[in-house]
């Protein structure tokens, strides 16, 4: 198979990294990886089972598009002061344009247009004052609630939108190395259960699950290349998912 753009990993970096291509008016060929199922095909037993069933080869819950975000609560914190390192990597400015980007997609394809901690803000001076007393900082962070039911909803969307401007998303497949010659990464090759099969590409992106940025489980390099696997450094995106600092009511 030969494509212009390979893309390993159908979680929030890998699906930006698609809609960004598509929005720039790209007429490359877009090809997609992912060891998890679409997001309509994702089904937890535990519904049924009351348990964990520990499921093999992967989980539901944490592996398929959109990643665990399919299954979360959906908090899209909207302040550069929480997330990681995006505004010391590119300054807080930038930052926070591309955080008000990144939400801008999550409400056109349905967020609720209501922010959380805009509110009460004469309750929130009390908490930031007896904070300081305390030696403390108070965040004050908004926080774009999806919902779980939403937050599947908006997803379903992307993947959608996705697939009708021509990327090709082949899901239940593992990228079981990447294709190097001269220095230069190639494509990849995949593994959909049964037999494995090579992607050609002039661009390959490659990002893999949070447990593996330690080099956990990383495709090893073909034709003699070596891989090198050291520590991955990431900036994260500026809407993150799950990572919402709500008002304490106390400190």
């Amino acid at each position: 198979m030969n494509a212009d753009v390979v893309i390993v990993g159908a979680g929030p970096a890998g699906i930006f990294t698609a809609l960004e291509l598509l929005r720039r008016g790209t007429p490359e060929k877009i090809v997609m990886i992912e060891q998890g199922q679409a997001i309509e095909n994702r089904r937890c037993p535990k519904a049924k089972t009351g348990k964990c069933m520990n499921c093999k080869p992967y989980c539901h819950i944490t592996t398929g598009f959109s990643g665990a975000g399919a299954f979360s609560d959906g908090k899209l914190s909207l302040c550069s002061d929480v997330g990681g390192d995006l505004p010391t990597l590119v300054g807080e400015r930038q930052a926070q344009e591309i955080i008000d980007y990144a939400d801008s997609i999550y409400l056109e394809f349905g967020a609720d247009e209501h922010v959380e901690g805009l509110e009460n803000t004469e309750e929130v001076k009390r908490i930031r004052t007896r904070a300081i007393r305390a030696g403390l900082r108070l965040v004050d962070c908004p926080i774009r609630h999806l919902g779980t039911e939403k937050a599947h909803e908006v997803y379903l969307g992307i993947e959608n939108y996705l697939r009708d401007h021509g990327v090709e998303m082949l899901f239940g497949c593992t990228c079981e190395d990447v294709i190097m010659r001269d220095g230069r990464c190639c494509g990849v090759v995949a593994h959909d259960g049964h037999q494995d099969y090579t992607i050609e590409a002039r661009h390959t992106v490659i990002r893999p699950p949070r447990r593996r940025l330690a080099g956990e489980g990383l495709p090893r390099a073909r034709c003699g290349a070596q891989a090198r696997h050291g520590r991955h450094r990431r900036a994260r995106r500026g809407a993150q998912r799950g990572h919402g600092i709500r008002q304490p009511r106390a400190v």
